[in-house]
């Protein structure tokens, strides 16, 4: 009678302890965290750049933009509000402007009030801080008034002038991202008897303005960016009367 119980060998493959099946996974998990973090950093650098590189484009567009108006225009005034100055009553009712050469830093959110010929307008320009249900963010804007004409341009400083619209008061925002800055001006000059001196002055303008992403998530981490453009001015007609 044959033997029931026959002794027979077994090829036994040993597979992953469950320990080791962890172990790997554990590891797994660390790379593909780390892997990611990279990921979303680059990501996240590219987005700020881009951000910013569309701001700054935006905003040195609007100084060449202010740039190019300032070269067809005289320098009025300035104000905020309802209260306008002209700049040039200012300048012969100073006690101290004895010098051959006056300038002005305008205050925050004051508006450098011009007339240029090449529009036949008014225009103002206001670094404008952010405004309710319009934009959130500070901004470099400019109003234009074109119902005035060459031989009124006292009136840009005339506060009526900006509150009548007419169809011909347009308002508009130059820049994105916020954009805060100052304008430093000094009028043209014709002739004028300062002290004991007789000048013929070319007025000039500079505008500087600080850039940085409008995304409050982006500028924490973002330096901001400063730009500056000075300008003399070409008034035209060459005699103003005013």
């Amino acid at each position: 009678m044959k033997n029931l119980f026959v002794n027979k060998k077994y090829n036994i493959k040993k597979g992953f302890t469950l320990v080791e099946v962890i172990v790997s996974i554990f590891i797994f998990a660390i790379m593909m965290t780390s892997i990611s973090g990279i990921f979303a950093r680059q990501i996240s650098s590219y987005k700020k750049t881009r951000i910013m590189a569309n701001d700054l484009e935006n905003a040195q567009f609007a100084l060449n933009y202010v740039a190019k108006t300032l070269r067809t225009s005289s320098i009025i005034g300035y104000g905020s509000g309802n209260g306008y100055t002209n700049l040039m009553d200012e300048i012969e009712a100073g006690p101290n402007n004895t010098n051959d050469f006056f300038s002005k830093l305008l205050d925050p959110n004051a508006s450098l009030i011009i007339y240029d010929f090449s529009q036949e307008a008014c225009v103002k320009f206001t670094f404008k801080n952010a405004i309710a249900n319009k934009y959130a963010h500070p901004a470099l804007w400019m109003e234009s008034q074109s119902s005035v004409g060459i031989q009124d341009i006292q009136e840009c400083v005339n506060p009526s002038t900006w509150s009548q619209n007419l169809g011909t008061l347009k308002d508009q925002r130059l820049t994105t991202g916020e954009v805060t800055g100052a304008f430093k001006i000094a009028p043209t000059r014709y002739q004028d008897v300062i002290g004991s001196r007789t000048t013929d002055t070319i007025g000039r303008a500079t505008v500087s303005m600080r850039v940085v992403p409008s995304e409050s998530a982006v500028k924490d981490h973002v330096e901001p960016v400063y730009i500056q453009s000075s300008t003399s001015l070409r008034d035209y007609p060459s005699d103003l009367s005013f």
